[in-house]
């Protein structure tokens, strides 16, 4: 089959259990949703494809890792919702799954199910989530015949994630098979005071963004939103988005929004993308369009780089293209800075790619003789040695920003109502173990929240006892 004809469709669903008949007994306030369910669905019976790949972000998540459910009969329920009785069943495409997995592997994307230990060790299920669940239900019931593979979006790299979706259209085209690939995310969760997450006012701004570049079929600008703006309006959408993107990598697509609407607070985005049946050409891919958008970002934020931020940033790219190794003596003229030769600090460095982290490593005190030098040696180590990420290659570096986080001293505090997340970072301590977050971080919306992430950090459980250190920070961009 050829690759332009295999992806008959990509549906953009959201997954709250309450529009699903029987969860909720009385009556909910989002019609408009359930209605543009129904008319994909209708889109689904039409199209008659030979497999459904839902991708969701509520499956099993991994940094390094494509988890796919893999029982040759899928099945959940809505136990979890107070709803056991209404529960599904599915026929797994166990050939089409075999064939992602092995493009995936020869792509160097680790991929595939876990074995029932590691299912154990992680305290997962083989049930299907409802970010699956709540999707199939209506396509479900509109067309019973069909076969599904069920993923999780992965928390890797954005480029890979869409690289997936590119591997999950050559599978099938070699496969013979069309599909229809639903990407299962409900948008923005603070997108006003209904909300029982808080609302911000990036939860309006990513979903009114999001749901512009859906009517105007803009790819490219959908691609480009900002990790930042993402994570302060609490989405769980994107990801997903962005891999049914993929799977139309280079192809000419015409999108239609549905419907949108946020009863809940919570963002409900029903879309659907499809061929564009007078253009068959490959067409220019949306992911680089929109990679050269954060380029052009970039490079405008590294003209108005603060000195602190050249010093990681120069470093950093010395190391990395394997140019002779930055020393002091090369920063010094950077104007109006005399202290950072002088003075010393703990210092965070923080690395972002297209808004989202890439690499964060730093010292809660002074490990060397000035700041200078504890800045250098800990953007190396936040390019290159942050277990969370691989090493930063040399054809990342124009898409990179960073900043520059200088820590004052620490001092404990016995009153939490002293803390501001937006103002002071904190350590929290209990033994040997300690845990540090840093202030004003995006996604951290209180000092509750800021504990909890710290002593998550640190393996202290909540209910022990710890004791907190706050400090103050000079960041740098």
């Amino acid at each position: 089959m050829l690759e332009h004809s295999t992806v008959a469709a990509g549906f953009i669903m959201p997954h709250p259990p309450i529009i699903v008949p029987g969860i909720n007994p009385g009556p909910h306030e989002a019609e408009a949703t359930v209605a543009s369910m129904r008319q994909l669905a209708q889109t689904l019976d039409r199209l008659r494809p030979d497999t459904i790949v839902v991708i969701s972000p509520h499956a099993p998540l991994f940094n390094d890792y494509v988890f796919f459910y893999d029982d040759r009969v899928l099945e959940g329920s809505f136990a979890r919702f107070g709803a056991s009785q209404i529960k599904l069943s599915v026929r797994q495409d166990s050939e089409l799954l075999q064939e992602i997995c092995r493009r995936c592997d020869q792509a160097g994307i680790p991929a595939g199910s876990l074995t029932p230990n590691q299912m154990r060790r992680y305290q997962l299920t083989s049930e299907l989530d409802h970010g699956v669940l709540v999707p199939l239900w209506f396509l479900h019931e509109a067309y019973p015949a069909v076969k599904v593979v069920a993923m999780s979006c992965s928390g890797l790299p954005l480029a890979k994630v869409y690289q997936i979706g590119e591997l999950i259209r050559q599978s099938a085209a070699f496969l013979n098979r069309r599909i229809v690939v639903v990407a299962s995310g409900d948008q923005s969760h603070k997108v006003n005071s209904a909300s029982p997450y808080g609302s911000s006012p990036e939860g309006a701004q990513y979903d009114n963004l999001l749901v512009d570049c859906l009517r105007e079929n803009d790819l490219p600008r959908l691609l480009a939103i900002s990790g930042e703006l993402r994570e302060k309006a609490a989405e769980c959408g994107y990801r997903s988005i962005v891999m049914l993107c993929g799977a139309f990598s280079r192809r000419p697509v015409l999108t239609q929004m549905l419907s949108y609407e946020a009863p809940y607070g919570i963002g409900y985005c029903v879309a659907s993308l499809s061929p564009d049946p007078d253009q068959t050409e490959p067409v220019p891919d949306a992911f680089e369009a929109g990679l050269s958008g954060h380029r052009a970002q970039a490079a405008a934020r590294r003209r108005e780089n603060q000195p602190p931020v050249v010093i990681a940033r120069e470093t950093l790219e010395a190391h990395v293209l394997g140019q002779p190794a930055k020393t002091m003596q090369d920063f010094a003229d950077l104007p109006n800075f005399a202290s950072l030769f002088q003075d010393r600090a703990g210092v965070f460095v923080s690395i972002h790619k297209a808004g989202e982290l890439r690499g964060c490593i730093g010292t809660t005190g002074p490990t060397a003789p000035t700041l200078v030098e504890e800045i250098m040696r800990n953007a190396i180590s936040a390019g290159c040695r942050d277990p969370r990420f691989p090493s930063v290659e040399p054809d990342e570096l124009p898409d990179l920003t960073y900043s520059v986080d200088v820590l004052g001293s620490p001092e404990p505090i016995v009153d939490i109502d002293l803390l501001d997340h937006t103002r002071f970072g904190v350590i929290v301590s209990s033994g040997r173990r300690s845990g540090l977050l840093l202030p004003d971080l995006a996604g951290v919306d209180s000092v509750d929240e800021q504990l909890a992430i710290a002593c998550r950090k640190a393996g202290i459980h909540p209910e022990e006892e710890y004791s907190i250190q706050r400090f103050t920070v000079t960041r740098y961009r």
